[in-house]
């Protein structure tokens, strides 16, 4: 019998058993090279053009186009999530096993979320008899058993508005939940016990289930989001634009509608989303599509064919690019080559594996004493401007015009200091992580590094290392500084008359560095959007 899996993460004899029952299924009759000439069944896809799972991408992706379009799903192609609606519905018996450990869990919306067992506690009174990942069936008897049927139907008819035709039919609350279970909830009170993602696995679904999903998906365990809160901090401030703006615009959010058309949920205060996302090196500018905050979280640092077009538009008209200096000849290079979702997903990652060498290239300047140098990369003295909007639609977060005042005061000082210090702090985080764990494209940089330290050997022989950089270095890599002691200390760095003289070196580091990054993003733009 063929072997699945290598390692650690050798499949469950279930989750085996069950990849033959599937691609044995009339259900899935017709998918391309579900099984190779060797008898091995071919699980995965990718649509990573550089991996060896991409052969059959495109031909799948046409698979669920053809399934979508039989169950006559709203949208073409991927729109609207329907591949992920089409693999609940198709799906054979509604449960599936968890590759990790073998435990068979629905496949669709059955389980209790956070925001579900916090409610009904404080409805009930009772927090020790709900959990999240609880199979809602159980929950909804428990619940029933202490409020009563009537208390059961008006709750469920209130939080899954979405399910009332079903429930209208099917009254018995196993009926009910497992026929709509293929239904997403927009208040987010019910989980799915697998995320969908068609085309990659032959079935639809991510090999983790809920019960081992946080715990065993390195890209959800705690460490990891902690992980990636720093990483968006990082990429944040090392961003290009005017990050003034672009935080008093996103501060303005209000109650609204999600723009995602399979969502369009009313929520109190919509989460402003970054059409250009600046994990991928795009600028802060004001420019944001309104989202509820499950959507936007699950955009992730992706960009959609959708979002280059509304790129494209917003750089027509303002006549500026959306791009940071450092990923712009990619982005330049590219973005018109972009005509559908797989490649600005390409183009996404691209960018995003560039960031990287950025972010790194960075601190190995840092770590040769160049701070001084780049701390004006950060901008600091935007934390001076006072910004006003005229009229905002705090719905959507679209505007006529906006007003930028400079007033200077100790409060605005500090905030300059705080973000240099914090820009700093990240930036060594980021680095702590070694490259081979992140999930990037694999680039040669060889080349790169070599043109690099020749960047450093000039800047070491020619821009001053004097006294002042040697101030900053010091109070950056104090450990036994407290974080007001130098925030206090940068501050007076700021201050310094010799910060603004120090500038003209500065441009002549980045007149190298934009050199530099410029020749890397037309390479990566010729070697990969062919």
């Amino acid at each position: 019998m063929a072997k699945y899996g290598r390692g650690k993460f050798l499949p469950h004899q279930n989750y085996i058993d069950y990849m033959h029952f599937i691609v044995n299924h009339k259900n899935y009759s017709g998918m391309p090279n579900a099984i190779g000439e060797d008898g091995r069944i071919n699980w995965q896809v990718s649509s990573g053009k550089t991996t060896s799972f991409y052969e059959y991408y495109q031909a799948r992706f046409e698979w669920w186009e053809k399934k979508a379009d039989e169950l006559n799903l709203p949208g073409t192609g991927n729109s609207n999530k329907r591949f992920s609606l089409a693999a609940r519905l198709i799906h054979p018996t509604g449960q599936r096993p968890c590759r990790l450990c073998g435990k068979y869990q629905y496949v669709g919306y059955m389980y209790v979320s956070h925001n579900l067992y916090k409610r009904w506690s404080k409805i009930t009174g009772r927090e020790d008899l709900f959990f999240k990942k609880q199979n809602i069936i159980e929950a909804a008897n428990i619940f029933k058993s202490i409020m009563g049927e009537q208390a059961l139907i008006n709750e469920l008819t209130t939080i899954f508005p979405e399910r009332k035709d079903y429930f209208n039919r099917l009254p018995n609350i196993e009926d009910f939940f497992v026929s709509s279970s293929h239904i997403k909830n927009n208040g987010n009170y019910i989980s799915p016990g697998f995320m969908a993602n068609p085309p990659d696995r032959l079935d639809g679904f991510h090999d983790y289930g809920i019960c081992c999903r946080k715990e065993k998906d390195p890209g959800r365990h705690d460490d990891n989001m902690r992980l990636y809160n720093h990483d968006r901090r990082a990429f944040m401030w090392w961003s290009e634009g005017d990050w003034a703006l672009a935080d008093a615009l996103y501060n303005k959010a209000g109650a609204g509608k999600c723009a995602d058309p399979d969502c369009q949920k009313e929520v109190e205060k919509i989460s402003p989303d970054h059409v250009g996302p600046i994990s991928c090196g795009f600028k802060q500018i004001p420019f944001f599509k309104p989202l509820c905050a499950s959507c936007n979280s699950a955009k992730n640092r992706r960009f959609s064919y959708q979002d280059v077009k509304e790129l494209l538009k917003y750089e027509n008209y303002t006549g500026d690019s959306v791009a940071s200096w450092q990923v712009r000849a990619l982005w330049d290079n590219c973005k018109h080559l972009v005509k559908n979702d797989d490649d600005s997903k390409l183009l996404s990652n691209l960018m995003r594996s560039l960031q990287d060498y950025y972010l790194r290239s960075l601190y190995k300047l840092y770590s040769n004493g160049f701070a001084h140098l780049l701390s004006y990369f950060l901008t600091p003295e935007y934390a001076h401007y006072k910004i006003t909007f005229e009229g905002l639609n705090t719905s959507t977060l679209e505007y006529e015009r906006y007003y930028k005042t400079f007033k200077k005061t100790k409060s605005t000082s500090s905030l300059a200091a705080r973000i240099v210090r914090i820009a700093f702090e990240e930036l060594e985080i980021y680095n702590s992580k070694d490259i081979n764990e992140r999930k990037l494209i694999k680039f040669d940089t060889s080349s790169w590094e070599k043109d690099f330290e020749n960047i450093i050997s000039y800047a070491t022989k020619n821009l001053s290392l004097d006294e002042e950089a040697s101030k900053w270095n010091k109070v950056l890599t104090d450990k036994n500084l407290s974080s007001t002691e130098k925030d206090k200390k940068i501050s007076s760095l700021l201050e310094d008359k010799n910060y603004e003289v120090n500038k003209k070196q500065f441009y002549i580091l980045k007149d190298l560095l934009v050199e530099h990054f410029n020749k890397i993003g037309e390479q990566i733009a010729k070697d990969y959007m062919k």
